[in-house]
Formats: C-alpha cells, sequence, structure tokens
C-alpha cells in the first residue's frame, strides 16, 4: 500500500504551533491593542465595519478574515472594496508575523519533541511518503533536516537571494507539467496547498520560491524566514514605504524587488469569487498526486475545508481499495459527508506522536504522556 499524509493544525500542535483557538486569541488580542496604531488605523467607515467583526466572541480569525473577503465583493465603491483588501492584506501578514514568532520562540521545544517523530522514517524507507500539508508552518522540513529524510516540493531550480538558499519552480516548468518528485525512491514528497512562511510568489513573472532547507543544519530555515523579514524592514525604513504582505528586498544590482507571501485563509480558499497571491497550481498537484496513495493518514485535520473534502470524497469513491486512517483526538465519529463511505474510513483517537510511536516503551510512553499533556496545559493557560 502507498501511503500518505494529510496534514491539519493538529499535526504540528506538539512542536509548538496554535491551533485555531490559540492563533484566534493573538491575531485578536495584537489587533485591538493596534486598532489605532499608523499600520493598522483605517477610517471611520472602515471601522464600524471592522471592530464588531473583531470582537465577535463567536469569530476566529478565519471567520474575520472570510467575513473580510465577502465585504471586498459587497461594495460597489471601489475606493471603499480598497481599503477593506488593504486591511485584509494586513490581516493576512499579521498571520504569518503570528506563526515566525511561534517558531523562534519555541526552537528550543521543537528541539525537545523532534525524537518523537523518528518514525517517520518507516513510511518512507521503502519508497516516497507523500505529504499533503494544510499548514503554514516548516514543521515537515524541519523534520526531514533532522532526520536526513530527502524531501522533494515539485520545484526544479535553484537561486540565491541576499545569500539565502532558495528552490524555484518557474511558471514556464508548470505551464509544462515538469514537477520535481521522488518516484521510487525513499523520502517525502510535500505539497503545500495553503500556503506557507517559506513559500513565495516572485516578481512579475509568477515565480514560485521556496527556502531550501540546510541538512546539517535543521532549524536554520527559522533563521533564513527571521532574516528575510529583518530584510523587510530594513528596505522598507530605506524605501521610506511599509510593503503589505510583502517582503521587499535589493537584488545584486541594487534594484528593489518583491516576494509576495502566500498564505492563504478565510472562508474562500480556492473560490473563484476571491483572487489570492497563490494560484491553484498546488491544489491541483494535491488532486492529481493524491492518486499515487492508497492509504491516506489525515492527521489533526477537522475536516471543515469543504474543497478538500470534496478531493477526499472522489478520491475514496474511486477505489474500494483505498483507506483514510482518521489520526485525531477530538474526531469521534466519521464526519457526516463521508458517511456512505465508512467501509473506508477508521478512526484513531489521538495525536500524532502517539499515533507515531504505538509500540513504545513504558517510558516512552510515559515521555509521550507527560509532553502531551505540557503541551494541554500550556494551551488551557494561553487561552484563560
Amino acid at each position: 500500500m502507498k501511503k500518505g499524509f494529510l496534514l491539519g493544525a493538529g499535526a504540528s500542535y506538539n512542536l509548538g504551533m496554535p491551533l485555531t483557538d490559540e492563533l484566534t486569541k493573538e491575531f485578536k488580542s495584537i489587533l485591538i491593542a493596534a486598532i489605532d496604531t499608523p499600520y493598522f488605523k483605517v477610517q471611520r467607515n472602515i471601522f464600524d465595519l471592522i471592530y464588531p467583526i473583531l470582537t465577535n466572541p463567536n469569530n476566529t480569525y478565519e471567520d474575520i478574515i472570510g467575513t473580510l473577503e465577502v465585504e471586498i465583493r459587497r461594495h460597489e465603491n471601489r475606493a471603499i472594496s480598497q481599503q477593506i483588501h488593504d486591511v485584509l492584506s494586513r490581516y493576512l501578514e499579521l498571520v504569518y508575523s503570528i506563526l515566525l514568532s511561534r517558531h523562534e520562540r519555541n526552537k528550543n521545544f521543537i528541539n525537545l519533541q523532534l525524537d518523537f517523530f523518528k518514525p517517520i522514517l518507516e513510511y518512507c524507507k521503502d519508497g516516497p511518503l507523500w505529504v499533503f500539508s494544510l499548514n503554514h508552518d516548516v514543521m515537515i522540513e524541519i523534520i526531514c533536516s533532522y532526520f536526513n529524510i530527502p524531501l522533494k516540493c515539485g520545484f526544479n531550480e535553484k537561486l540565491k537571494i541576499n545569500n539565502i538558499e532558495f528552490e524555484m519552480l518557474s511558471r514556464s516548468e508548470m505551464k509544462k507539467n515538469k514537477f520535481s518528485f521522488h518516484t521510487k525512491e525513499s523520502g517525502i514528497n510535500l505539497i503545500k496547498l495553503h500556503g506557507s512562511l517559506d513559500l513565495f510568489v516572485k516578481n512579475d513573472e509568477l515565480n514560485y520560491i521556496k527556502v531550501s532547507i540546510d541538512k546539517n543544519d535543521h532549524l536554520k530555515i527559522i533563521e533564513d524566514l527571521k532574516k528575510l523579514d529583518q530584510i523587510e524592514k530594513e528596505t522598507s525604513i530605506s524605501f521610506g514605504v511599509r510593503c503589505t504582505n510583502e517582503i521587499a528586498y535589493y537584488d545584486e544590482e541594487n534594484i528593489l524587488q518583491f516576494l509576495r507571501k502566500t498564505i492563504i485563509s478565510g472562508k474562500h480558499k480556492y473560490s473563484t469569487k476571491i483572487s489570492h497571491t497563490m494560484d491553484d497550481w498546488f491544489f491541483k498537484l494535491f488532486k492529481s498526486y493524491i492518486n499515487s496513495v492508497d492509504e491516506l493518514y489525515s492527521i489533526g485535520y477537522g475536516f471543515l475545508d469543504p474543497h478538500i473534502n470534496q478531493v477526499l470524497i472522489d478520491w475514496l469513491e474511486f477505489s474500494s481499495k483505498r483507506n483514510i486512517t482518521i489520526v485525531n483526538p477530538n474526531i469521534k465519529n466519521i464526519p457526516s459527508n463521508f458517511s456512505y463511505l465508512d467501509k473506508q474510513i477508521k478512526i484513531i483517537n489521538s495525536g500524532i506522536i502517539t499515533f507515531l510511536n504505538p509500540n513504545g516503551s513504558l517510558v516512552e510512553k510515559t515521555k509521550i504522556f507527560i509532553t502531551e499533556t505540557l503541551r494541554n496545559i500550556f494551551r488551557e493557560k494561553f487561552l484563560a
């Protein structure tokens, strides 16, 4: 059986990444505190629109972004629509900043947890493991670097920007369907569907570039992302204008260039109603390459994205030999829209590190219990 992972937010939870409620609290707290600062301040009519959305206790950060997406489409006044679009860009940039900060703050915590992920080696030793990630973090990249797992993300070329190594996927290569993935050899093939901290659209040619992992330093990717963030701040100071949801930098010829951030959030991912920095190429790759998998482990995914669910349903319907194992401590029953496919679905009520280490010794299981408990306590205190 050819295996694959579909990763939701819960898959990175034990590596210190936030679940939706944690990210929402931090997102709202920052915005409400900074709403009158120059970067986030808006005209009164826009403020009256967005403030009730921000302060609604039932709204997650994705609800807030989704509501702004709707408001952009509703307004016939182009000036107002553009102002809301500017707010949306700043809010997406804030999601990026919060997640990057989490990576920086949690480097020691990440190091303490990585050995729990060693069993991933078993999933990719006899051929490539396909990993379809809905997350924006770089945890799979860190795991691959730490365990020296060969990683391919479809990118064919290499380039360097300000001494940071990148992989590049050109628009011409995409149109020719030339993607670099493992075929029979061991390793991980990674497709990130909703954008990522390390994935950018470069300039007007719309090529994708991705920060390369360092085989000798698994946390260097975090340092590279922080360096890019610092470059953008320095460039903004020299240029006199702060870019929104982009990284501005000067190339080797001292020409101003831009890397557009790719995070897709909200309620209209890959919808024709809303335009995103990322086009639908990675979603197309997901729909295609999921057919390379017979057994899919859905880890930490809450089944709340209709566009993902439909791909999974179509994939299961194609063959009775295909199966999904839902790995999620909070899902007790098969999602209702999958109920007629229940013979092909099973549920494991656990987090990712318990799932990966089912046959651990008593000492190992105790360590896992302690680390999961401490992570849950941290979350509860943060949300209190």
